[in-house]
């Protein structure tokens, strides 16, 4: 009688324990199976520390805006690594489409090399006046090695002038180089108003986590 008492506690215990362990053990497969689903399709608040410590995935690779420097109509635009736009302005003054320097001054004054913070170099052209003589038309408020923010007065041109001589006063903003395997593109509307992004210049694609320390 003893004995079979002794016998029926043992195996008490013993269905005990192989339940606790069983349970801890699908409880562990469970929160294992889950950070699994995280890595794969990261939540809002993995994203957001992603973000911060500056890892973007390919599809949220990162990018840099060019602003337009006048306002007015868009005429054209070329797209591919060197894209460019073309706007007709509404407006005699021109300004800095980023944070850069400006690191040539051409002698006519109407076009601007142009370096932004981030690396890209920008041509910018107000009209294609060719003769030395159209000069007078242009008034450069800047010069080369200046350091400017987005916004300053790069050029005030006079296009009724321009166009008495019967030259066009588009401007244009070429791409002249960038991110080594990046992409450029375009956002520009059919308007755009001074500041407005009209390009979108992006990191190379499949970049992945730099991470401050």
């Amino acid at each position: 009688m003893l004995l079979g008492v002794m016998w029926m506690m043992t195996a008490l215990v013993v269905g005990f324990m192989v339940g606790r362990i069983s349970m801890y053990g699908l409880w562990d497969n469970d929160e294992s199976a889950e950070e699994a689903e995280n890595d794969i399709v990261p939540t809002e608040r993995r994203k957001k520390k992603w973000l911060r410590r500056g890892h973007f995935q390919e599809d949220q690779r990162q990018f840099w805006a060019v602003g337009s420097p006048v306002s007015g109509e868009v005429m054209g635009f070329e797209e591919g690594e060197r894209a460019s736009v073309v706007i007709y302005p509404d407006s005699d003054r021109l300004y800095a489409p980023a944070n850069g320097k400006i690191t040539r001054l051409l002698p006519m004054g109407n076009s601007i090399c142009f370096t932004t913070e981030f690396g890209t170099e920008l041509f910018i052209q107000a009209g294609k006046a060719q003769d030395e003589l159209q000069s007078c038309y242009y008034r450069p408020r800047v010069v080369r090695n200046e350091v400017v923010e987005k916004g300053k007065l790069l050029l005030e041109f006079d296009r009724t002038g321009l166009e008495e001589e019967g030259i066009s006063a588009e401007v244009s903003v070429r791409v002249e180089q960038s991110f080594y395997g990046g992409e450029v593109r375009l956002t520009a509307g059919d308007q755009v108003a001074a500041g407005d992004d009209i390009l979108h210049i992006l990191e190379p694609s499949g970049q992945t986590a730099v991470t401050a320390g």
